[in-house]
């Protein structure tokens, strides 16, 4: 989410702070800010199932928060995915909020 994107909705907006209300995926953030991981690592790291993971990571990608490359190992003859944190710049104030235009039912 940069500064100047007008373009976003609520929606959106609730998205990005759904995935930051998440311990966990804050770690994931934070790992991937060093450096690409892929989930194999991020789960030893973690120490939690692959299912879960891959549910966080699902919310971190639909937030724009995480994004990831496709690596195909050679020698193993697998595709890896390998994660890392987006660019992002979060600015929230009231001025903000108000660019939003509000529906009413």
């Amino acid at each position: 989410m940069t500064e100047n994107n007008d373009t976003k909705t609520l929606e959106d907006l609730a998205l990005v702070f759904k995935a930051f209300a998440n311990p966990t995926r804050l770690k994931i953030l934070a790992l991937c800010s060093l450096r690409e991981m892929s989930s194999r690592e991020l789960r030893e790291a973690l120490g939690i199932s692959k299912p879960l993971l891959i549910a966080h990571i699902r919310i971190l990608l639909r937030a724009g928060l995480l994004t990831y490359k496709v690596k195909v190992d050679e020698v193993r003859g697998v595709v890896r995915k390998y994660y890392r944190t987006a660019n992002f710049h979060i600015c929230m104030s009231r001025e903000y909020l108000s660019r939003f235009r509000m529906r009413t039912r």
